[in-house]
């Protein structure tokens, strides 16, 4: 039994590290996995848990290429004002606070780099692991969650 924990928790670990070296959809499916403790061993839904709070930001620079390839300008010259450090981030975009040149304060989302470019890949990717994992152990089946992301990730 404290073989199979160690095993567990060790087996976490990677993953964790694997997601959020990967990002975007990876720690979003880390995510799901923090929150599947009725199915999972604890020492995977503890692990993820720091996914949940913790997601990696995009520097400014990023933000500003992804400004100029969506409204062909820089934030600082669409708002009066533009936090270039994020208040918020998440797996799949972060928040950062600006003023509108009407004066008004608004949370402006911002979508990470490269999610469009990679999510088709490790959408594949994530349908073949969870494929996997059920035939591994016929017990589980995250079929559901692979579904989930195809439909609701760009």
């Amino acid at each position: 039994k404290e073989e199979q924990r160690r095993v567990h928790l060790r087996s976490a670990e990677l993953l964790k590290n694997l997601f959020f070296l990967n990002g975007g959809i990876y720690i979003k499916f880390g995510q799901h996995i923090a929150q599947l403790d009725h199915l999972l061993p604890d020492q995977y839904v503890n692990t993820m848990k720091v996914m949940l709070n913790k997601a990696p930001t995009q520097p400014y620079e990023k933000v500003k290429l992804t400004f100029k390839e969506e409204f062909g300008d820089v934030p600082e010259n669409l708002y009066k004002h533009f936090d270039p450090v994020p208040i918020f981030s998440a797996s799949l975009a972060q928040v950062h606070v600006a003023e509108t040149k009407s004066g008004e304060k608004v949370a402006v989302k911002v979508q990470h780099r490269g999610l469009r470019e990679t999510s088709s890949s490790d959408i594949a990717a994530t349908y073949y692991l969870v494929l996997l994992l059920h035939k591994i152990f016929p017990t589980l089946n995250f079929m559901w969650l692979a579904e989930e992301m195809q439909d609701n990730l760009p």
